[in-house]
């Protein structure tokens, strides 16, 4: 049984006047199967998990926490002691892709993880590693990247270098520089470049793994 929270789902489509049936169009599946999936009896694939993103216009990263496939293997709330899994790459513009199989990260680098994070955090802890052969980011070029998802602004993000959401659902890694309660935020993007946008989530990076 995938541990999904199906409320979570039901909820953000009726907020935005959309059907399970409109989802399902959109997934180009039968509505009976993603009514299985959202009741925890069919679990999500990545492939899902990022249409359905695309969809809601939310942040990959939110739909898999709350699909129970967020970057981390035990129970929601068991945060850097739970199995930290690879969930996203990070490539030479910042952008964020999700992985279509998350992997567990190698046993060395989740010790010096759990290490580090250790009673910081009771939120679950999602990883994404950094492939970038050119541009500002070459230089962490194999770097992994440590953030809780969230479903919002966070405080710890301003003036830190986050991972930052837009309302298509697209992800970028970039220094909020500030925030605006309505969403209006200035990023600082890898390559020095300014960007006006509007936010929807923002999580600061609570480490990053050479």
């Amino acid at each position: 049984m995938a541990e999904i929270d199906g409320d979570w789902f039901h909820r953000q489509l009726d907020e935005r006047g959309q059907s399970l049936r409109a989802l399902a169009r959109h997934l180009g599946k039968d509505a009976s199967a993603v009514s299985r999936t959202f009741s925890g009896r069919r679990r999500m694939t990545m492939e899902e998990a990022g249409a359905i993103a695309a969809f809601l216009g939310v942040a990959v990263t939110e739909v898999m926490h709350h699909a129970g496939i967020a970057g981390h293997g035990g129970a929601p709330g068991e945060g850097a002691g739970a199995t930290i899994l690879l969930s996203a790459t990070i490539g030479e513009d910042g952008a964020l892709g999700a992985l279509c199989a998350p992997q567990p990260l190698p046993q060395p680098v989740l010790d010096r993880a759990r290490l580090a994070l250790a009673g910081r955090r009771e939120r679950p802890i999602a990883a994404a590693q950094v492939r970038a052969r050119a541009g500002a980011l070459s230089m962490w070029d194999d770097t992994v990247l440590l953030f809780a998802p969230a479903e919002g602004i966070e405080p710890g993000a301003i003036g830190a270098l986050s991972i930052c959401g837009l309302p298509d659902g697209r992800q970028l890694l970039a220094r909020l520089d500030r925030a605006r309660k309505t969403g209006e935020a200035s990023l600082v993007l890898p390559d020095g470049g300014i960007a006006d946008v509007v936010l929807m989530t923002a999580a600061p990076v609570l480490l990053v793994l050479p």
